[in-house]
């Protein structure tokens, strides 16, 4: 962000499998960074969710998913939304751990993303 022409008001993260892992993760960390997140097929430890309530997060999980339980996603997205956090859910019925090729082909999801802001 030094060196280019970055916005650092629309700092925007995805990460899928141990990269939705990853996202969780990160955000947690260094929630100051990240206008968005998109974690798809992660999970989450569902106490850090007071510290990244104020991210705007879309989460989305394939329901048959046995790679990564579609659970973690649903605890994470609960403990969320019970201290206001700004979550959208999508769980794919009838997809496995392949979920993101549905979520990154979601024509909703780029103009998402990109209408978030710090």
């Amino acid at each position: 962000m030094k060196s280019l022409p970055i916005d650092p008001k629309r700092v925007y993260v995805i990460g899928l499998s141990m990269g939705g892992f990853g996202t969780w993760d990160l955000i947690a960390r260094k929630p100051e960074w990240f206008a968005a997140a998109v974690p798809i097929c992660g999970g989450a430890d569902d106490s850090t969710a007071p510290r990244i309530a104020n991210i705007p997060i879309w989460v989305f999980h394939g329901d048959l998913d046995t790679t990564v339980n579609p659970g973690r996603s649903r605890s994470m997205v609960e403990a969320l939304r019970q201290v206001g956090g700004k979550v959208k859910y999508s769980e794919l019925p009838g997809v496995k751990h392949s979920s993101w090729l549905q979520a990154l082909s979601n024509p909703d999801l780029l103009p998402w993303l990109f209408a978030q802001k710090r």
